[in-house]
């Protein structure tokens, strides 16, 4: 009876894992006889992993690979909304290039920036007016625990100026060439200190 109630415990303790319920870590990791799913960033079984997508809810508006093209954020007031784009950087696209007036008369104003995109292809960087962000800037040295990493910045920002802002590809957690993409979600807003 004993053996009885101790494999009964035993068997109570065990996870269940569910298949498909494992979001890619880096280089699209995924726990063994699983493969990463390119359409959502999701472990799934290889015969159901699809190749990387940008998906349908982009919101960039392309061409905008260099600061002479780069897709206009328009309307900023001194205090803003938050203003958010989908993006992608698909292979045969390694960044994107946004721009943005700070309006005249606007006292001290500061640029903050946040980027999200999945880990489990190239890590993606922002740069805004020479300066880089970083996951610290976020608050946090540590990624969220939901498939995704974030990189943020805050810098300040001049009233009556045109800044750029660029998203580009990293270099890094590339699957050696073989995840060279990414989608991301981009968030502005202009505020006070």
């Amino acid at each position: 009876m004993r053996a009885l109630c101790l494999v009964a415990l035993l068997s109570a303790c065990a996870p269940e894992i569910v298949q498909g319920a494992y979001f890619c870590g880096p280089d699209q990791g995924c726990p063994e006889g699983q493969a990463c799913n390119g359409a959502d960033n999701l472990c799934v079984l290889p015969s159901g992993a699809k190749p990387f997508d940008c998906g349908d809810k982009i919101t960039e508006v392309e061409p905008n690979n260099g600061a002479t093209a780069a897709q206009a954020i328009a309307n900023l007031a001194c205090i803003s909304p938050l203003i958010q784009i989908k993006g992608c950087t698909p292979a045969t696209d390694a960044e994107d290039w946004y721009a943005f007036d700070v309006p005249a008369g606007c006292g001290a104003t500061v640029a903050t920036v946040r980027i999200d995109f999945p880990l489990a292809f190239e890590q993606l960087s922002v740069e805004l007016a020479g300066k880089i962000g970083s996951q610290a800037d976020c608050g946090t040295t540590a990624p969220p625990d939901d498939g995704s990493d974030t990189v943020c910045l805050s810098t300040p920002v001049s009233a009556g100026q045109r800044y750029t802002l660029r998203v580009a590809r990293s270099g890094v957690g590339d699957c050696d060439g073989q995840c060279a993409y990414n989608r991301y979600s981009l968030s502005l807003q202009l505020g006070t200190p």
